[in-house]
């Protein structure tokens, strides 16, 4: 364990806080048949916990060359467990199981991404923990018209339900990080309101939207649109719910038909 060396290209900070690890995979509510996702592996802390619990499957997915041997020989003995060696956006989630819990102490550098990206993975996941920083869990969770209200957040709420779990000081990583990280969980909506072919232009819409935030949405949007979702054309896009960009964007979609 102690010949592994963290890398700061990585974005790895290794999570050595037993009861941060448990709470984690508490959360995750394994049961016999599920089919779990890790992604980054690291030196397995997480990885253990979670095969303790018996999934059915556990696919670590580690990009890290020099974590491999030690991964190997750590959890040889584990015939449910499965090392993909690759990048995670690489890997294709569909070609690992039809139903997926994801989990993940999230490297930072790409935390904002992962979670976009697990979104394409709507009708396949049941549930994603992720360790993140806490001012990205902020933003998952934020309210219109506060400072934390991003696209991230409309985007990612659009999709999930998402709970923050709870705060984790430095203090329980190795090397500690210089932010408080958080644990959040989220569940896929019970009605998904964007078709699974739509998600991309979805996406796109939402960022343009936010794209010079404080401009009002007239300059963004045909007045027309705004006319018939009811919405102020004076209104900037920090004021708009969730269900306004849906509204928004089912209307600007018949529009440009």
């Amino acid at each position: 364990m102690n010949k592994f060396k963290t890398k700061k290209r990585f974005g790895q900070h290794l999570l050595i806080s037993e009861g941060v690890i448990k709470k984690i995979v508490d959360e995750i509510e394994i049961s016999p048949e599920d089919t779990i996702v890790e992604i980054g592996v690291g030196t397995g802390q997480l990885t253990e916990e979670i095969l303790k619990r018996n999934p059915e499957a556990v696919y670590g997915i580690e990009i890290d060359k020099t974590a491999y041997p030690l991964i190997e020989e750590r959890f040889s003995c584990y015939e449910n467990f499965h090392l993909i060696k690759d990048d995670f956006f690489n890997v294709n989630l569909y070609t690992i199981a039809d139903k997926i819990k994801l989990v993940g102490n999230l490297p930072y550098n790409v935390s904002s991404l992962i979670l976009i990206n697990s979104v394409f993975y709507i009708d396949i996941i049941e549930r994603c923990v992720y360790m993140v920083q806490k001012e990205v869990a902020q933003k998952l969770i934020a309210k219109p018209k506060t400072k934390d209200y991003t696209f991230l957040t409309v985007f990612l709420q659009t999709f999930f339900d998402i709970d923050y779990v709870m705060s984790v000081p430095a203090r329980f990583f190795k090397p500690p990080p210089k932010v408080t990280s958080a644990v959040v969980k989220l569940t896929p909506k019970e009605k998904i309101p964007v078709h699974k072919e739509e998600i991309k232009d979805y996406k796109n819409f939402v960022s343009g939207l936010f794209s010079n935030k404080r401009k009002m949405l007239r300059s963004k949007i045909d007045k027309s649109i705004l006319e018939k979702a009811g919405i102020k054309e004076t209104a900037r896009v920090e004021e708009l719910s969730v269900s306004d960009f849906l509204k928004l964007y089912q209307i600007y979609g018949n529009f440009e038909k």
